[in-house]
């Protein structure tokens, strides 16, 4: 009996072997838009973008570049250089600029109106839990402490609150599954729960792109004695996504609840710094206004600035095809950039008369 056991749970591998070997040469045999190597595995985050990354995006659109100390850079910057007192970012795809240049961003448009320079930590797919990890390991490593940063812009718009809340980033694939940290209520308190261990799934990834695509003996024995993790975390992934479908999973978890963590603890992490925090909210339709949970934290945390993004769109005379249903493109990063500067600088002269 013990023998026949054996023998199924070897059939068994042995098939998810191959669907998973199918998957790893589809994925590097057609990489999507990012270069290869973009996103590296974090274990506290889940994923994070890398810091040796210099190539144009796949449709050559715009240029994807990292300074050493992981923000993003134009592709001219000098990758090792930096001044301390500038600005910071931190949020998703909206802040880091997908679709537009580096130079383009609202971070690099209000560096440049107050002359400063610019540390943009978007990453795409990010949720609000993954910037308050990333900002933490930026401490953590001494980074903060080097850069100091005068001014912090906190990205922000809608969709941020339930990516919060998952543990399915946007970038997982259907059978290579990869987690994420993600925030849970635990009693009354609100902790970050985090991602399982997904290294393999990099590591494979990472062995295809430098062996070629082919199937080997090292890649099959490597694939068989890891298929009972990737099978459980496919079938982990995939009860939580059907949860998340029905609307029961951390749906005791209110837009107010997640804000005001997000905000409580970004201000512990910057208060040693003396950072003017500041919430840019970035509107997806010209009716997408600041939602009530965000205004809530915001009167419990005053000393943080709000840019209201929908008024910028309006003052610059922003069209709708330039953020409505997408990625902000450069005249909405650009109105972005422009108000919130604007905004620095009425607040520097109020201080100056009191």
């Amino acid at each position: 009996m013990f023998s026949v056991i054996i023998l199924i749970f070897a059939a068994f591998n042995t098939y998810f072997t191959f669907l998973i070997h199918k998957e790893l040469k589809s994925v590097v045999s057609n990489p999507g838009r990012w270069p290869a190597g973009s996103y590296v595995y974090d274990p506290e985050i889940g994923f994070d973008f890398a810091t040796n990354v210099s190539a144009p995006i796949k449709d050559n659109s715009f240029y994807v570049k990292s300074h050493r100390l992981g923000y993003r850079i134009s592709k001219r910057r000098n990758s090792c250089r930096y001044s301390t007192g500038g600005v910071m970012s931190l949020g998703c795809s909206f802040t880091y600029g997908d679709e537009v240049e580096s130079n383009e961003t609202f971070t690099q448009v209000i560096a440049d109106n107050l002359r400063i320079h610019a540390y943009n930590y978007g990453v795409c797919s990010f949720s609000y839990i993954h910037a308050l990890l990333k900002a933490k390991k930026l401490k953590d490593l001494g980074i903060l402490d080097n850069l100091q940063p005068k001014y912090l812009v906190l990205g922000c718009w809608e969709g941020l609150v339930d990516r919060s809340k998952t543990p399915f980033p946007p970038l997982s694939t259907k059978s290579l599954p990869i987690a994420s940290a993600y925030i849970i209520k635990d009693g009354e308190d609100l902790r970050i729960n985090s991602p399982l261990n997904t290294k393999h799934t990099f590591d494979m990834v990472n062995l295809y792109r430098n062996e070629g695509v082919e199937m080997s003996f090292n890649k099959f024995v490597k694939i068989f004695f890891t298929a009972p993790r990737y099978i459980y975390l496919y079938l982990h992934n995939k009860l939580l996504f059907q949860r998340q479908q029905k609307r029961d999973f951390n749906n005791n978890i209110s837009e107010y609840d997640v804000y005001s963590f997000y905000f409580t603890e970004i201000e512990k992490l910057f208060s040693k710094y003396k950072t003017k925090i500041i919430v840019l909210y970035m509107p997806t339709s010209p009716k997408n206004h600041a939602g009530e949970g965000l205004k809530k934290a915001l009167a419990d945390h005053s000393n943080i600035m709000f840019v209201d993004g929908l008024k910028a769109i309006e003052k610059y005379d922003v069209s709708t095809k330039d953020y409505q249903g997408k990625h902000p493109q450069a005249n909405a990063h650009k109105a972005y950039g422009l108000e919130t500067a604007s905004m620095i600088r009425l607040s520097m002269r109020n201080r100056i008369k009191h």
